[in-house]
Formats: C-alpha cells, structure tokens, sequence
C-alpha cells in the first residue's frame, strides 16, 4: 500500500512539475498520426482529379562506397493518375521542415524523381496544397564543346578518306 501511495505521489508531483515549467497539457503531445495524414492527402488528392492507382511503394536504393554496402529505402506514399499521366506522391510528415530547402528537396525527392523520370507531386495536407517539383539535369558546356569538336573531327577524317578514294 506504501509503495502505490509513493507512486501516485510522484505521480502528481510529476505532472505539477511538468505544467509549471513546460506549460503545456497532454493534448498537445497527443499528435495525428502519419497515417491520418496519408488519409487527408488522399482525399486532397481526389479533389484535385487525381486517381489512386497505387499506394505505399518502397524501392531499396543500395550504395557502395568502397567495400562498404548502405542501403536506404525511398518510398512513394501514393501512384495516382491524371488525365493520362502517372506521378509519384510524396506526402509532407509533420517532422519535415517547415520552410524547404533545395538540399532538402535534392535529398528526398531526387532519388524518386529518378526512378520514375515524371514530375513528383508533393502534398501538404494541412494546407491542402499540392506541389509539383520537377528537375533536369544539364550537361556542362565543356561536354558539348568536346562533343561537338569530335564530329568535325570525324566529317574531316571522312572528307580526307573520301578525297583520297577519289583520287585512284
């Protein structure tokens, strides 16, 4: 009986301490899971036209550096569909940062946007805001420049070769 008196007092002195100094109730740590964020951009997508095709595909990326092996997942939440096209879903989590970075963007959204080669739509369900994010890759110019002085390279051992054949 002693100990459960001892422990309801601590108990109590706990959650006294805890909103004296943090300030705050228990509902704020009561957060929404990710699944309910999956569901909430499910229906933003739906309002938007698009039409689920897919859902939650993980594809394992597998990176060597030397002899040591790492493997990462990059994982699409949805597949949807929209006038013809298919495109990659990434839904926002709550621990992603608030104001996005390039870094962030190249970090995250690259590697699915490579395995698909299509626009990656990126949704907020909070705001219920949907965003596209798109990348190219560019050459540099030094590989045009060498690509380009290759061909006149090849057109003027051809020409040279052609002269020569019609000499005889």
């Amino acid at each position: 009986m002693a100990i459960v008196a001892v422990l309801v007092f601590l108990l109590v002195v706990f959650f006294y301490l805890r909103k004296k100094y943090l300030g705050s109730s228990l509902a704020e740590f009561s957060s929404s899971s990710q699944r309910d964020r999956i569901l909430q951009a499910e229906r933003v997508l739906k309002s938007k036209g698009y039409r689920i095709v897919d859902e939650r595909i993980a594809h394992e990326i597998v990176t060597y550096f030397g002899s040591q092996k790492s493997s990462t997942f990059a994982v699409v939440d949805f597949m949807v569909e929209k006038d013809g096209a298919r495109y990659p879903v990434k839904v926002r989590s709550k621990w992603d940062p608030e104001r996005i970075s390039g870094a962030w963007i190249r970090r995250h959204l690259l590697p699915i946007w490579s395995l698909y080669d299509s626009q990656v739509l990126y949704v907020d369900p909070d705001r219920k805001v949907i965003d596209g994010v798109e990348f190219s890759m560019d050459y540099p110019a030094r590989y045009f420049r060498r690509r380009f002085s290759m061909r006149i390279l090849w057109l003027m051992g051809g020409i040279v070769i052609g002269w020569l054949l019609s000499q005889k």
